[in-house]
């Protein structure tokens, strides 16, 4: 298959990420680490590409276990000028998608942020880029990675905006009208920045799955001490055929520790009745001595699993992370299959019946009555604002029944799949 490695990533030395040539956000992106998963990974992949970008198109890249996640904004104009307002970052995620930025990041010095910056600049010019636009990077020690540009205002922009004082959205407005950028912008190109920021998205989901979630807002209490986005208010419906982002809330201070302070004390204010949502998660994160120390990776969540008891203080540096005596570190386990989580069978018994984890749409049936299945294979898939949820087999057993069909519509908790052993 054309742009897709032969043999097994384990034989390759790495594992790979199948990703939407696309699209971003997360959406058609799937980790390999086996031979075996990679048909039905670049085939999910292919199905969330599609369905969120109109492209089924995919490519297959080296997926590096435990970077930070560093993004540059820039403003090209028609003009040649090409600046970056600094960087943004964005390693605390979860499915791939970013629910804490802050700017600037905790890990850059001036020189590294004027290297990261300045190829951000070149890539920019090299394509003839004109625009807002967001350069993203891995970083893992003072070693960065293009990951993509992304052509338009991103949902993080407001902490560049905070730290800047510059308005993104009205920049990419008078770009698009022929404007040049002002000369005073121009020379501030990687300069210091005023403060810091912090922004917290506020979801309607789980706060330990991370599955999403609807309902009618019967209360929505947000604070009004720091910057606010939201697109609804009290008494709208959260639907599940839309990104399940309620609000974002972006602190701003002239430290960081301030910031993150003002972050906790807004996120206390928030209230939400009727909807499910993230905001325990996002309580818990803020104050999370690994995020208070800066210390975060995209692997945050794996490490840490939500809602875990954090830990009193962090070790020593010299102690942090894994290390094994004159050898290389052992990888990552890779995250919790939360799906899976959801239907393991309890400690009293055999577990019948599978339900719907959150409400959605049945995608795929993958099994019929009287088929044998064994431990950990899918039954069916749920979408659920713009993500797939595969409803997987406990333990071995043989199908009793399957109660619905592709394009059923599903709430939280209704029987999909009986079994037997």
């Amino acid at each position: 298959m054309p742009g897709v490695p032969q043999g097994d990533p384990t034989e390759l030395g790495f594992p790979l990420l199948v990703k939407a040539a696309a699209g971003g956000g997360g959406r058609g992106m799937r980790v390999v680490r086996g031979g075996g998963e990679l048909e039905d990974a670049l085939e999910a992949a292919r199905r969330e590409a599609q369905a969120a970008f109109g492209d089924d198109r995919v490519f297959c890249e080296r997926y590096v276990e435990r970077p930070r996640h560093v993004e540059i904004q820039l403003l090209a104009d028609a003009h040649g000028n090409v600046v970056s307002l600094g960087e943004r970052e964005c390693s605390v995620q979860r499915r791939h998608q970013k629910v804490l930025e802050e700017a600037p990041s905790p890990a850059l010095d001036p020189a590294l942020r004027n290297e990261i910056g300045e190829a951000a600049i070149a890539f920019a010019r090299a394509i003839g880029y004109r625009s807002a636009g967001t350069a993203e990077f891995m970083l893992t020690g003072r070693d960065f990675y293009f990951l993509e540009l992304n052509g338009r205002i991103q949902v993080e922009h407001p902490v560049t905006e905070l730290v800047t004082g510059v308005d993104l959205v009205q920049a990419q407005l008078r770009i698009a009208a022929g404007e040049p950028l002002s000369p005073h912008l121009v020379a501030r190109s990687h300069k210091l920045f005023d403060g810091h920021a912090v922004e917290v998205r506020l979801y309607a989901e789980d706060p330990r799955t991370f599955l999403p979630q609807g309902g009618k807002l019967q209360r929505l209490r947000l604070p009004h001490r720091i910057r606010v986005d939201a697109g609804v208010e009290e008494g709208d419906e959260v639907p599940l055929a839309y990104d399940p982002m309620i609000a974002k809330l972006i602190a701003h201070a002239p430290t960081r520790d301030e910031a993150l302070a003002r972050a906790r004390d807004a996120l206390d204010e928030t209230e939400v009745v009727g909807v499910t949502t993230n905001l325990p998660f996002l309580r818990w994160l803020v104050a999370h001595p690994v995020l208070r120390a800066g210390e975060t990776t995209t692997a945050f969540l794996t490490d840490h699993p939500p809602l875990s008891e954090p830990p009193l203080r962090l070790p020593e540096r010299v102690w942090r992370g894994a290390w094994r005596l004159n050898l290389p570190s052992p990888p990552p386990q890779p995250p919790p299959d939360v799906d899976a989580a959801t239907h393991e069978r309890g400690a009293g018994g055999e577990q019948s019946g599978l339900t719907a984890p959150m409400p959605g749409t049945v995608i795929r049936v993958l099994v019929a009555s009287g088929e044998r299945v064994e431990a950990r294979q899918p039954l069916c898939i749920l979408e659920a604002m713009k993500m797939e949820t595969p409803v997987t087999a406990p333990y071995e057993a043989m199908v009793r029944a399957v109660h619905v069909a592709e394009g059923d519509q599903v709430a939280g908790g209704t029987l999909l799949v009986e079994l037997e052993e």
